[in-house]
């Protein structure tokens, strides 16, 4: 599959990822309310933390290792195998160990029921296959997949959740859903490996354990900041602001996983370019990734700081105005995490300095923990925006300098610039339609026809040598 197909259907299977949940997830805010939302999301971020600790690097490993015998059957086959072995295994010892928290913790065991699905969600992930379909650059089956399950799994969140006592069913949903998954993806693993009764002997797992222990660490670091911030959240505060705090920064993590969908589907791409040495195409490649996505980003944080109130009331209502602080704090992790993906997680990994990018996490890990302590018992909800915030944008810099030590891109401020001087009418978009509109739903969709107008007029008409002019010129021609 061609990087132009890899990244449309990688950004067609983002998109669903969130446009499915403003549909389901305003809906769950207004039936559970603030408390339930919260601790659903409080369970589901254990369960991902748990997921995050039994894969072992896996996510980002396995794609890398996979994307390289992509084209030699036997020994894609092996490398799965022994892969999915390691992470079967460490997802069998952690299962006991989250079943050993259920009873011990209290903030767990006063939800029991709900964990106890939690469980059953979290071991089934080992199926999710995600890594290896991705280093095979099934995009299109990975969209497809995910576009029909999701489109049900929407239908039964309107019939099985109509009270604040059903939130127990999304959880006993995410486990259903996983379980479907795992037979779509065992069914279709068929067709890319040659499993028979010799696929599991003679494994090697000792040479995958280094590399992982690196990368694991480095994902380690990272979720201690990107993943724990609403576990932190829930003991050090309570669940009515794991529900504000989870609120503003899921429609940021929505947004920001529609960027990551693209430096996903080039990532096999980027590890051919430069393990075959075509190194100009290398960084070619990276500077349009990079204006794509700085040129989203900066648009996208402008309307959301400015349209705070205003998205927050139309989603979720006015009972989560707590959410319009931390929506407003976070915003600019739009850029600085979509700046992380292509530094760190792209640029870097190709490079293989996975020990620079551990430095990296090590340092948001540091920087996390000290802000946590000092700002969420007091300030909880906006202590935890706060925290985020400083910590990603540390870990940006930090990817930033040491790509800049070991690879020179070139050209990447000029555009940064470019992108920013464009961005300046957006502003005056907002200020002008909040002006003389007072309805919030009119007002957003205002704002966002102009603005998309003005992206349009900005980058053919105006922007020179830009990206989307050589698209548009491109797709024309082939017309």
């Amino acid at each position: 599959m061609s990087v132009k197909n890899s990244v449309f259907y990688n950004v067609l299977l983002a998109i669903s990822q969130v446009f499915f949940p403003l549909i389901t997830f305003p809906y769950l805010a207004r039936t559970l309310g603030p408390e339930h939302v919260g601790v659903l999301n409080f369970a589901e971020s254990i369960a991902k933390y748990f997921v995050m600790l039994a894969a072992l690097g896996i996510p980002i490993y396995g794609i890398r290792e996979i994307a390289k015998v992509q084209n030699e059957l036997k020994a894609r086959t092996k490398i799965f195998a022994e892969i999915f072995t390691i992470n079967l295994i460490c997802t069998l010892g952690l299962s006991f160990l989250f079943l050993a928290a259920v009873f011990f913790v209290p903030q767990l065991n006063n939800e029991k029921v709900l964990f106890y699905w939690t469980i059953g969600y979290f071991i089934f992930q080992v199926f999710y296959l995600e890594w290896f379909f991705n280093g095979m650059n099934q995009f299109k089956f990975i969209a497809i997949r995910q576009f029909v399950i999701r489109f049900f799994f929407i239908i039964f969140v309107f019939i099985l959740i109509k009270s604040q006592l059903d939130y127990v069913n999304y959880m006993r949903m995410q486990f259903g859903l996983s379980v479907l998954l795992a037979i779509i993806n065992f069914n279709n693993l068929s067709k890319h490996i040659s499993l028979n009764k010799e696929t599991f002997s003679n494994l090697d797992l000792r040479k995958h354990i280094k590399p992982l222990l690196y990368i694991f660490l480095t994902i380690f670091s990272i979720s201690i900041y990107f993943s724990l911030d609403t576990i932190l959240l829930g003991f050090l505060a309570n669940n009515e602001s794991v529900g504000y705090y989870s609120t503003a920064i899921k429609l940021n993590k929505l947004i920001i996983a529609v960027f990551g969908a693209v430096t996903v589907a080039i990532f096999p791409s980027l590890i051919n370019l430069y393990h075959s040495q075509q190194i100009e195409k290398f960084r070619e490649l990276i500077r349009q990734v990079f204006f794509v996505l700085v040129s989203f980003s900066i648009p996208a944080i402008v309307i959301f700081i400015s349209c705070a109130k205003e998205i927050v009331h139309v989603l979720f209502s006015q009972n989560f105005d707590r959410s319009i602080l931390p929506l407003q704090i976070t915003a600019p992790l739009i850029l600085i995490v979509s700046l992380s993906s292509i530094f760190g997680f792209q640029v870097l990994s190709a490079l293989a300095k996975d020990r620079q990018i551990l430095y990296s996490a090590i340092i948001g890990m540091s920087v996390s923990i000290v802000l946590s302590i000092l700002l969420v018992p007091s300030l909880m909800e906006v202590g935890e925006a706060i925290t985020i915030l400083v910590t990603e944008l540390s870990v940006s810099v930090s990817f930033i300098y040491f790509t800049k030590k070991y690879f020179k891109v070139g050209g990447l401020t000029n555009m940064f610039l470019k992108q920013l001087a464009g961005a300046l009418p957006y502003i005056v978009f907002v200020i002008l339609f909040k002006s003389i509109i007072v309805d919030s739903i009119i007002v957003l969709t205002s704002i966002s026809i102009i603005s998309l107008i003005w992206f349009c007029i900005y980058h053919l008409f105006i922007l020179k040598n830009s990206y989307f002019k050589v698209y548009l010129n491109g797709f024309l021609d082939k017309i």
